[in-house]
């Protein structure tokens, strides 16, 4: 069972595109932003804040997109994997500030120590299973994210990035998927 376009517009998004497949058992919080062509999200999956999605995108079970106002852009052709989590906005974990207990924003500004950075996800991404992007990530066409790898950082177009045991980025051909895009959008 799916959404139907009219009830995920009824959520808080402005634009759903054709083709979508997003479980009824995805959950939503204060959604706004885009949903592109044929993108496809699993059960279990948690939608917060501002989404931008753009076509042929899959999101695997137990990931969470939480975008705040910021926002969250993941672009065409990308896949993330089962149980990848997506924060706009975290603790500053070596900040000498109380957690994020609050809900009130008045005393979270007073007590707090956050980040709150945008996420841009380019084309033709994979991101591996249980792996975490956090403020400040940009995750560059065509890479390869390892499973169980955490991201706050700029990963270059093109490479393969894993921190899960020893930290490896090498540097992958990413013409042949390029050309492969566009011959698939040429003929769709």
């Amino acid at each position: 069972m799916y959404y139907k376009k009219k009830e995920l517009i009824s959520l808080g998004f402005k634009k759903v595109g054709s083709n979508t497949k997003i479980s009824k058992l995805a959950r939503f919080y204060k959604c706004s932003g885009s949903i592109g062509d044929n993108v496809r999200i699993d059960d279990d999956v948690t939608l917060k804040g501002k989404l931008d999605l753009g076509n042929y995108i899959h999101i695997a079970r137990g990931c969470t997109l939480s975008g705040g106002t910021k926002g969250i852009k993941i672009k065409s052709f990308t896949a993330l994997s089962n149980f990848v989590q997506v924060f706009t906005i975290t603790d500053r974990y070596s900040s000498p500030a109380i957690p994020s207990v609050f809900e009130k924003k008045t005393l979270i500004k007073k007590y707090c120590s956050r980040l709150n950075r945008k996420i841009c996800i380019g084309t033709g991404v994979i991101v591996g299973c249980s792996s975490t992007i956090l403020p400040l990530a940009i995750i560059g066409d065509f890479c390869r994210i390892g499973a169980h790898s955490i991201i706050f950082e700029k990963i270059k177009k093109g490479h393969y990035y894993s921190n899960f045991g020893e930290k490896k980025i090498v540097q992958i051909d990413h013409f042949a998927l390029s050309k492969k895009i566009e011959i698939f959008e040429k003929n769709h």
